[in-house]
């Protein structure tokens, strides 16, 4: 009995193993991801150096205005996403977000810190100010991961962001919490 108890037992191990094994080999794509975002690099922003978490940010010279943006603060922004693929220069247009071709949307909104957004995205703010515009190379770590999000933007894969800042609303500390 004790035997079949253990063959029963290590074939159901098995079976769980193989199941939380789906054949993806995840470290061989984001070794990809890291190639191609290096390549993307070295010939868009050669000598460019990372944040320490790895986001890359490029402010367009001469915009912004007043303080910069500090965790808590609720700001407005427009923004268009790409999806890093098949080579350097090669983009995905995501067109569902923020503005493209001159035409503007409403402009989407982040409390800055809070995880509503992407980690890449509202770490980027924090070097902005009102009226800034911005790139934004933000790695799968700091955006989707391997999970992605929905059919555009697939698992391991580098996204750019051409972000602008079109309000801050500062984050006041209400007289209960002082």
């Amino acid at each position: 009995m004790k035997k079949i108890v253990s063959w029963v037992m290590l074939l159901l191990g098995a079976v769980a193993f193989f199941a939380c094994n789906d054949g993806v080999d995840y470290q061989k794509m984001r070794d990809e991801e890291l190639a191609l975002l290096d390549d993307y690099l070295a010939i868009s922003h050669p000598g460019a150096e990372p944040t320490p978490s790895g986001l890359y940010y490029f402010n367009e010279t001469g915009t912004g205005e007043g303080d910069t943006i500090k965790t808590g603060d609720r700001v407005q922004l427009y923004y268009a996403t790409w999806s890093l693929i098949d080579g350097p220069d090669s983009v995905l247009v995501d067109e569902t977000n923020g503005y493209l071709d001159g035409h503007r949307y409403e402009p989407y909104e982040v409390i800055v810190g809070t995880g509503g957004s992407i980690t890449g995205l509202e770490e980027g703010l924090l070097y902005m100010q009102k009226g800034t515009h911005s790139k934004l190379v933000i790695n799968s770590e700091l955006a989707y991961g391997q999970r992605g999000s929905g059919t555009l933007i697939g698992a391991f894969q580098t996204i750019l962001m051409d972000v602008e800042i079109h309000k801050v609303i500062p984050f006041e500390v209400s007289s209960d919490e002082e």
